[in-house]
């Protein structure tokens, strides 16, 4: 973390222990991470300078603000003179490019997983509640940068790529492999080949009155070196008061799964208060909670991805709940709930620290995230070169504008063609 986000930390004065596991996170001159059986050192608790009141992320630069929503009503007001003349086709209404920011949609989703070293510890853990916990841990920890840029990024162009890699020798391949509906390929490598986690991300976004729901369908899948493997599945991400409000913000709602098939493991990360807490942090929107389960029988089998895959190519209706209650913590058959027990429980706030039962596994004053940086030599589809991209971000906003709109005309061109010969995306 960077000495000016140090410096604009809010603090409580809640002490709790640090993180408890059988390796400790601590590397050399590096005291993030403490191992509490050895010692429990006292821990304040601090949250993100940019909390909303009302919870979530605030959208707090102003110029940014005012610059993003001249840009929305600009659009509006295009849009409602030619839906007045009957001449609108919202399908192909092209966006300002004044509202992106000069980076692919691909490079956006790897913004939260840059927590190497906690999946690392998931790796190397025996006990499969520990690696539930601290693969749990680095998701809860990442979730801060969802809204760490306020912009649009560029739809990526049907076989788009990227590749990338972390500090730690962690690198990421990624590819559009449909362009409507809008699915990403991803494929993570860790460091010495502990893990690899791969999937396919197809957001669904809706848009009601003055808010922005973006659901991320799909599948995500974490294997280890061992044999291990857990599914995740992830919340909703909600960004609030777009156009009327004074200060926006960002929230993730409703509930996050995990599960682990082969030792019948699951977690139900709920996103809200937590009912019964003194905590003012766990009285805010953003907090979570969540248990680890054991089941006695065998989970409900999750569907292949490949058979993930096919769907996810298919139309999907509108979004519907949000989640379900914290009451119904478990993602197997509801015949098999009464034989499960409680191995973990969780409680935390993604602006803020995680705790499992009662040991501190994560805080944000102490979060040291990594950073992607592109690989050498990246394949000729990489998103880097993309003239409209390379345009904004030298500045040139017209041109930019100019190169988007004739890409996206090429784009359409394109989906009439495999649409005449029947194929998808």
């Amino acid at each position: 973390m960077t000495s000016f986000l140090r410096s604009k930390l809010k603090g409580s004065t809640k002490s709790t222990p640090p993180v408890s596991n059988q390796s400790s996170f601590s590397e050399t001159n590096d005291d993030d991470f403490h191992d509490a059986s050895e010692e429990a050192l006292p821990v304040q608790t601090f949250l993100h300078p940019d909390a909303h009141a009302d919870g979530g992320l605030a959208f707090v630069d102003k110029q940014l603000l005012e610059s993003q929503r001249a840009a929305v009503l600009q659009l509006m007001k295009e849009a409602g003179k030619k839906l007045l003349t009957g001449h609108i086709d919202l399908v192909n209404f092209s966006v300002p490019v004044k509202m992106f920011e000069p980076r692919s949609y691909l490079q956006k989703l790897a913004d939260v997983w840059v927590y190497p070293r906690i999946i690392a510890q998931a790796a190397d853990a025996v006990d499969p509640v520990q690696r539930m916990k601290l693969v749990i841990t680095w998701f809860v920890a990442g979730l801060q940068h969802v809204y760490q840029s306020w912009r649009k990024p560029f739809n990526p162009i049907l076989g788009e790529t990227w590749q990338a890699q972390l500090s730690d020798g962690t690198v990421m391949f990624m590819e559009q492999m449909s362009h409507h509906p809008p699915v990403t390929a991803f494929h993570m490598i860790g460091a010495g080949n502990k893990y690899e986690f791969h999937g396919i991300s197809q957001p669904e976004v809706s848009f009601k009155t003055n808010a922005i729901k973006t659901a991320a369908k799909g599948y995500r899948r974490l294997t280890f070196a061992d044999g291990g493997c857990i599914d995740i599945e992830y919340p909703v991400y909600i960004m609030r008061g777009i156009v009327y409000t004074a200060m926006p913000r960002g929230e993730c709602v409703g509930s996050a799964k995990f599960t682990d098939h082969s030792n019948r493991l699951s977690c139900v990360m709920e996103f809200g208060k937590v009912e019964g807490s003194a905590n003012p942090l766990l009285q805010r929107p953003d907090s979570l909670q969540g248990i680890i389960y054991s089941h006695d029988a065998p989970l409900q089998a999750a569907s292949p991805p490949e058979q993930q895959k096919r769907r996810s190519l298919l139309p999907r209706p509108s979004l519907g709940g949000l989640g379900s209650a914290f009451s119904s913590l478990s993602v197997n058959r509801p015949e098999d709930q009464a034989h499960q027990t409680p191995m973990a429980c969780c409680q935390g706030n993604w602006l803020s620290h995680l705790d499992w039962d009662s040991h501190r596994y994560w805080t944000l004053l102490d979060s040291q995230p990594d950073k992607w940086t592109q690989l050498q030599h990246p394949l000729p589809s990489d998103c880097s070169k993309r003239l409209d991209l390379q345009t904004l971000l030298s500045g040139d906003v017209v041109a930019a504008q100019e190169m988007k709109e004739r890409l996206e005309n090429l784009q359409r061109s394109d989906a009439k063609i495999r649409k005449a010969a029947g194929s998808l995306g």
